[in-house]
């Protein structure tokens, strides 16, 4: 008896302790975390505070650009184009920073010689949320003061891990979306009538891009199901689809895809226009496919995009953002900052060695050094928006684009880590949102609801949208390989997961991570399917 009372007793403690096993390994997986990466964490965590005290390209009077006047949140130390007002006070003393926290309702204050320095004495104590900052010039004497500036902004988390890992691998994740993807209505429409299904997909009025995303969706899944014999068909439909629809030959943009169609959205405003990012990414759909198929029209008209480019460049480098399909002059004085175009052209130069393509690069990159990158007027270039007057409408593209090249070239020059670095640091300060911050985006939606870590398009969209987190994933990806920091590896981890916690069961990847949007964007969808199976 006394022996079975024993079994008994270390029976219900092996249970207790195994149940204590489990939940510990229940816990452990949930948070990704154990005893050793937790160490490793706070590290990161550590490292990645004493980076936000560095202000991202400081403005100076008369010298650096101060590009964030419009800038609404900040991770990193910023510094403002207050004026100096010394002629309004007789030789200041010094000019006084006070920041007044609408988190904890402190003030934290410290004095400068300028009134335009960076926040960095009190960035590290200041606490997320809402800041009002003012800058004032004091007197000699210590009794005057004069206003220099004020503002308004958000002091967003930087990065702190760990995050939640991702609720099923980036494969199972791959899969389910590109059967949601295959099986949309709008997809198994081009088998049957191969055109656009405008009423199952209204996005198709932005032609260019969403057929173009039929292209590369349909690829990729051929690439996963290769089994599948329509993925390609569709594939297919679609690239005729646009080449026949494309400009005519002999008019200033010729072979170029037509980029709206019909009067949904901004496509009836945008009607006659043609913004000339789109049709690189369509000339890079057209390769994909000739790749997939060895089918030389694809090719062809890839090529003949390319040298429809070649006519349009203008002699500084660049193109006009937005030009008259029928006139072939600009809609609008501002230019293209041409990564996309410069991407689609280095496939030609350094795939197909098309080398006479390569001194148009060469222009393109010249004038992406000797403008975005001394002014940082890195502006959106969008098709349902308006050509952006400079920092009206910052986003990460195009900046995170060229970081991506001075990483890839990195060789060549000992000026181009430490450049792409600052690169990044801008996308990440203006765009990632590594915790739920509390402001009212630009529709006045609170922006409590917001699934995060995520990322933001640009300031006149500036909510968390899932191409936008696939465009940092692969940013700090590439980062972390040409580098070998662990802290560029977990940011795009992390990212890459809470996409994967964003799918619904269905397999979509919402569009927007945010109450209130139901828009779903065919072409994100599938850079996040891209991104996942990059991640695997």
């Amino acid at each position: 008896m006394i022996k079975i009372l024993k079994m008994n007793y270390l029976q219900k403690n092996l249970f207790f302790y195994a149940k204590k096993i489990l939940l510990l390994n229940f816990l452990l997986y949930f948070f990704g975390v154990n005893a050793q990466t937790q160490s490793d964490f706070e590290k990161l965590k550590q490292q990645s505070l004493f980076e936000s005290l560095k202000p991202i390209r400081k403005g100076t009077p008369n010298g650096q650009a101060f590009w964030n006047e419009n800038a609404v949140f900040f991770i990193y130390a910023p510094a403002f184009d207050f004026k100096n007002t010394t002629w309004l006070v007789t030789q200041p003393k010094y000019f006084r920073y006070t920041a007044f926290s609408f988190t904890d309702k402190k003030e934290y204050i410290f004095t400068e010689k300028t009134p335009f320095e960076a926040l960095t004495p009190i960035w590290d104590k200041l606490p997320n949320g809402k800041v009002y900052l003012k800058v004032e010039a004091i007197s000699t004497d210590e009794k005057n003061s004069v206003l220099s500036g004020s503002r308004f902004f958000y002091k967003a988390a930087s990065f702190s891990p760990p995050y939640p890992p991702a609720q099923y691998s980036f494969n199972e994740a791959l899969r389910l979306g590109l059967n949601f993807m295959y099986n949309q209505e709008h997809i198994q429409n081009w088998l049957k009538t191969g055109k656009p299904d405008h009423e199952n997909h209204s996005l198709y009025c932005y032609s260019a891009l969403e057929v173009g995303s039929v292209i590369n969706g349909m690829i990729l899944y051929h690439k996963v199901f290769p089994q599948n014999d329509s993925s390609l068909q569709i594939a297919k439909k679609g690239a005729d689809y646009l080449i026949q629809n494309s400009e005519k030959k002999g008019s200033p943009l010729e072979f170029f895809p037509q980029v709206y169609e019909g009067k949904h959205l901004t496509a009836e405003k945008f009607g006659d226009e043609i913004i000339l990012t789109e049709p690189a990414a369509t000339g890079m759909a057209y390769l994909s496919l000739f790749e997939q198929t060895n089918d030389k029209k694809y090719f062809d008209a890839a090529r003949r995009i390319a040298d429809t480019y070649l006519k349009n460049q203008l002699t500084f480098g660049t193109w006009y953002i937005r030009i008259n399909k029928k006139t072939g002059k600009p809609t609008s004085t501002e230019l293209c900052i041409p990564l996309k175009i410069t991407n689609f052209l280095t496939i030609l130069v350094e795939k197909y060695q098309l080398t006479f393509y390569k001194n148009a690069t060469d222009k393109a990159i010249k004038w992406i050094w000797e403008n975005p990158m001394k002014t940082f007027n890195w502006t959106g270039q969008f098709e349902d928006v308006e050509a952006a007057k400079p920092y009206q409408n910052l986003t990460k593209y195009e900046a995170s684009w060229f970081a991506q090249f001075l990483l890839n070239h990195s060789e060549n020059d000992s000026n181009y880590l430490p450049l792409a670095k600052e690169l990044i640091a801008f996308c990440e300060d203006q765009f990632v949102v590594w915790e739920t911050p509390n402001f009212y985006d630009n529709w006045g939606n609170s922006t409590v609801s917001w699934h995060t870590p995520a990322v933001l398009e640009q300031y006149k969209c500036y909510v968390p949208i899932d191409a936008s987190a696939v465009q940092m994933i692969e940013t700090f990806y590439l980062a972390y390989k040409k580098t070998g920091e662990m802290l560029y590896y977990q940011k795009a981890l992390a990212l890459a997961n809470s996409l994967v916690n964003s799918q619904k069961e269905n397999g979509q990847v919402p569009t927007f991570w945010a109450n209130g949007f139901t828009e779903f964007w065919n072409n994100c969808m599938v850079s996040s399917l891209n991104m996942l199976q990059m991640m695997q």
